[in-house]
């Protein structure tokens, strides 16, 4: 059996200004989560165990068309209120 592909949107997110991506895949819980200058934020809670297969990119887009793209570097989370 053949499964649907599906793409969704989310028209309440249109136009805030991104300040921050997270994304946590612990035993707990797989959360992608995007903090917004207007101190709101949006989680995705996902249900699977989440690997990425290849180090994530940026890139530009041009008329619908990728025109460059670049590896995104991370670095650890820095915890709140670190005194320990």
């Amino acid at each position: 059996m053949k499964r649907k592909t599906a793409s969704f949107e989310y028209p309440a997110l249109k136009g805030k200004v991104v300040r921050q991506v997270r994304f946590a895949n612990d035993e707990e819980f797989t959360v992608l989560v995007i903090e917004f200058e207007d101190n709101t934020h949006v989680s995705f809670r996902l249900k699977a165990t989440i690997e990425l297969s290849m180090e994530p990119e940026i890139s530009t887009l041009r008329s619908g068309n990728i025109v460059n793209w670049k590896k995104l570097k991370a670095q650890p989370v820095k915890r709140r209120g670190g005194g320990r």
